[in-house]
């Protein structure tokens, strides 16, 4: 008992002493000299701020308002709290000069230049009211143009071959806290949280151009122990994802809630070619999605094993101007021809609703595995009903099923569609579908971009239903069961549930 009191008073003293210590000096970034006219490089006078500082102990070090305080490169220190002020712009330099080159590169996203970046530091703290604005349109070119060479709305804004990203690196630190700030215009990622342990990001905001180049909001990376609460997100990329990379460890007990997300990609998101360590432990809950592509996206593609996760409490719409939206995706595919088959099992997704026009997909190719998924009181509401059928030919997408694998599945007519599973349960679907003729003004996007294809559609949108839909389309389903009394198909001579090669359980 001793022993135990003598090791919880030396936690409680460590914990008062790097409280003590981070409260002892506060300083303003002024008395170093720096100015806050937008013009005038800071980078130095931060830098030696926080230096200062942290071979003191630690404290804080303010950027105040009013001003906005241009920067390059700013290496952040252990037991360093960074306080933007409200009415504060900490403003990223648009020259990639002023950029350190501090991490190996890893892909056109994940670059050596950021503005923010700490290293192996622990007890750090970015907090404030204010901003920091990544000077994003400065790592940008003009937007791609359509195929008469003319530049129109939607398509993707186009990156410079280098670009500050990821705007803010925490690599290989402990004990992090991230919170109230607002992120603008990253050059690309905006908040990379990599191979690091015990992490809160809480009440930030990060706004971005709806279009702009591979603007993830947060990207967890090789990180245990993660709490991300009540943000805001805005983005075009993905907006939380959670990725392992050959350089990063596994992805372990990470947590999202009550956040609302709005992304032309992937709401909430779990790997793709970011898959090659474990994730466990995993829950999403209590979230908005607005106009994804994907409101959830769960995929292994190198040889991972994802296990016990659960999503709870989602409202999401589909909303955006592309083709093959889904409201939840879930596949293991391979990468490349000689990628190790992955693992997806123990997933639990209930109280999820979503507005679409498109379908849930689960897949696995032959030789990885998807197994134990229950999808419990799932709402769907359609204004329109797309036809996946006529453009599954040519589709490129990455995160798309292979035709090759799933020559079937891909253009399956059916709000949910599944291949290749091990128990599956889907129970109390209810679906609405389309109570207009036409499609609904805010769904008829006069052009849908093709993801990871420069193929662009023009739709007739005279017609709410292209086509119609089973409830329930599966080949190869190893056990499980469907129950599903308030759902119907979306019309009375197409079957409710067309059903091949499998041992699912159908309860009436």
């Amino acid at each position: 008992m001793r022993k135990e009191m003598r090791k919880m008073l030396w936690v409680i003293g460590i914990s008062m002493t790097s409280f003590t210590v981070t409260a002892q000096q506060a300083v303003s970034i002024l008395s170093f000299g720096a100015k806050g006219d937008g013009k005038t490089l800071a980078t130095k006078s931060i830098q030696k701020a926080i230096d200062q500082v942290a071979a003191k102990g630690g404290g804080k070090v303010i950027i105040p308002a009013p001003g906005v305080f241009m920067s390059g490169t700013i290496h952040l220190r252990s037991n360093i709290n960074l306080e933007v002020e409200a009415g504060a712009t900490l403003l990223g330099s648009p020259n990639i000069k002023d950029y350190d080159s501090v991490t190996w590169g890893h892909n056109i996203d994940r670059q050596p230049y950021h503005l923010l970046f700490a290293d192996s530091a622990s007890n750090l703290m970015i907090s404030g009211k204010g901003t920091i604005d990544g000077n994003g349109q400065a790592f940008w070119k003009e937007w791609e143009k359509d195929d008469k060479g003319q530049m129109v709305i939607p398509r993707w804004l186009l990156a410079k071959p280098r670009k500050v990203s990821p705007l803010i690196e925490i690599y290989r630190c402990f004990n992090v806290s991230i919170q109230d700030i607002t992120i603008r215009t990253g050059g690309g990622w905006n908040l990379h949280l990599y191979n690091s342990d015990v992490v809160k990001v809480r009440g930030i905001n990060i706004d971005n151009n709806i279009y702009s180049p591979n603007s993830d909001g947060i990207d967890i990376t090789g990180c245990n122990d993660v709490i991300v609460s009540d943000c805001y997100i805005k983005t075009c990329d993905d907006a939380i994802c959670l990725k392992t990379t050959k350089d990063s460890r596994s992805c372990n007990r990470i947590t999202v809630n009550n956040c609302i997300l709005e992304t032309l990609c992937v709401g909430l998101k779990m790997g793709c070619n970011e898959s090659n360590k474990d994730m466990t432990d995993i829950t999403f809950s209590n979230c908005i999605i607005n106009k994804s592509s994907r409101a959830i996206g769960i995929y292994v593609k190198d040889g991972a094993v994802y296990d016990r996760i659960t999503i709870s409490n989602i409202v999401s719409n589909t909303n955006a101007p592309l083709i093959f939206n889904r409201p939840i995706q879930i596949m293991v595919n391979g990468l490349q021809p000689d990628s190790k088959p992955g693992i997806i099992r123990n997933v639990l997704i209930s109280n999820f609703v979503c507005e679409t026009e498109g379908r849930i997909l689960l897949t696995s190719y032959e030789g990885g595995l998807i197994e134990n998924i229950q999808l419990q009181n799932i709402t769907l509401r359609y204004p329109m009903i797309e036809d996946p059928l006529p453009m599954v030919a040519g589709s490129g997408s990455a995160q798309f099923p292979k035709i090759k694998e799933h020559p079937e599945a891909v253009g399956a007519r059916a709000a949910i569609v599944a291949e290749n599973i091990r128990n599956l349960v889907i129970e109390n679907l209810n679906i609405q579908w389309p109570q207009t003729d036409t499609t609904p003004l805010l769904w008829a996007h006069p052009e849908r971009i093709e993801n990871g294809s420069a193929r662009i559609h023009r739709m007739n949108y005279d017609k709410a239903r292209q086509t119609e839909f089973s409830v329930f389309w599966g080949n190869k389903i190893q056990g499980g069961y469907l129950s599903n009394r308030l759902a119907s198909s979306s019309s009375q001579g197409i079957s409710k549930y067309e059903i091949r090669n499998s041992s699912i359980e159908v309860i009436k």
